[in-house]
């Protein structure tokens, strides 16, 4: 279960609308069954618009001010949720601020409602696969690998993802510039 510092939660709750009530959906989220994925959505967008405020020069400000210190990954942990997790639930409120009908639309196509397949549907444009999404749960990942945006001098990291199936995710520019670099010092590491 998640926690939550009383003085931020009252920060909170004095500069962002939308947080209030947001822990009480975060319990009901995480304790019930039935009903979960409309409950997830109602909180995803809590979620979305409380972390924009938080990252924005006023929720700095004003965090600041009231000499509250906190990282990403603290702000993460007042959900209580994994850092994966955490970024499709804000990712999902995202979507339900800017185009909610894709998340009726979802809901209409699927009886099995997940938060992961939602973000799935609305990234095919609406369009859901049944041979897709068996083929991607069958698959598992073999090996990853990551950068931090620091490592990167970048404002995003990058990471790619071998896959069971022979797929790799993740392929950009960033991404394998990050992995040759990364061979570059190891095989530099491995001669010296």
């Amino acid at each position: 279960m998640s926690q939550i510092n009383r003085n931020f939660e009252e920060l909170l709750e004095n500069n962002v609308v939308e947080f209030n009530g947001a822990m009480d959906l975060n319990s009901d989220v995480q304790g019930m069954v039935k009903d979960t994925f409309d409950v997830q959505v109602k909180l995803s967008l809590k979620m979305h618009i409380t972390y924009q405020w938080w990252k924005s020069a006023e929720g700095k400000q004003a965090m600041e001010y009231a000499g509250i210190v906190m990282t990403t990954e603290d702000f993460r942990d007042i959900w209580g949720y994994k850092k994966a997790f955490f970024s499709e639930m804000i990712n999902l409120g995202k979507v339900r601020q800017a185009q909610s009908n894709l998340i009726s639309e979802y809901k209409d196509s699927t009886d099995n409602r997940s938060v992961r397949g939602c973000l799935k549907f609305v990234k095919n444009g609406g369009a859901e696969s049944d041979e897709e999404s068996e083929s991607e749960s069958a698959s598992t990942t073999l090996m990853t690998f990551s950068a931090k945006a620091e490592a990167l001098e970048s404002e995003k990291g990058a990471s790619l993802r071998l896959l069971s199936d022979g797929k790799i995710e993740g392929v950009n520019a960033r991404s394998i510039e990050a992995l040759e670099m990364l061979l570059a010092k190891a095989k530099e590491q491995l001669n010296s």
